[in-house]
């Protein structure tokens, strides 16, 4: 990987980490599933929420506690979890190129698989819950070595 560019640099630096206390799972669900009631959204008991309809299907990534309570509106689907959410919370100008990949690539290197949720404001990862210690001390190494 490329040196990484003192814009970057400085970005990383000032990268404030924020893992969500839930533990999430991740659920396919097949596109003729049942439509989600706008009720599992409400801002009052949804912190962090993703659905995303692709070709080959649905992907949820909610809090067990939520998926627990809806799992019974489905007839097929399939779940992996525990998950945890680790917000990047740093607001990246869109001019701003490569800002993930270093971050990624970390992770990858020690042997953390990863899902990514980038958002208009900010960047997501999901890490399986046994990998948050380990995810959280490399991101945070990361982090101070960009700060020299």
């Amino acid at each position: 990987m490329p040196a990484l560019s003192a814009r970057l640099r400085k970005l990383f630096a000032k990268t404030k980490l924020v893992i969500l206390p839930e533990d999430y799972l991740l659920i396919h669900l097949p596109l003729d599933a049942r439509q989600i009631p706008a009720e599992w959204y409400r801002p009052a008991t949804t912190r962090f929420a993703v659905f995303i309809r692709e070709p080959r299907g649905i992907t949820l990534a909610i809090t067990r506690r939520k998926w627990l309570r809806m799992r019974n509106l489905f007839k097929k689907y399939e779940v992996s979890g525990p998950m945890k959410v680790v917000t990047f919370d740093i607001e990246i100008p869109l001019d701003v190129h490569g800002y993930i990949a270093p971050i990624t690539k970390t992770l990858a290197d020690g042997g953390i698989s990863v899902v990514l949720v980038s958002t208009y404001v900010c960047d997501h990862i999901l890490v399986r819950k046994e990998d948050l210690p380990r995810s959280i001390r490399l991101l945070r190494q990361f982090r101070e070595s960009c700060k020299g």
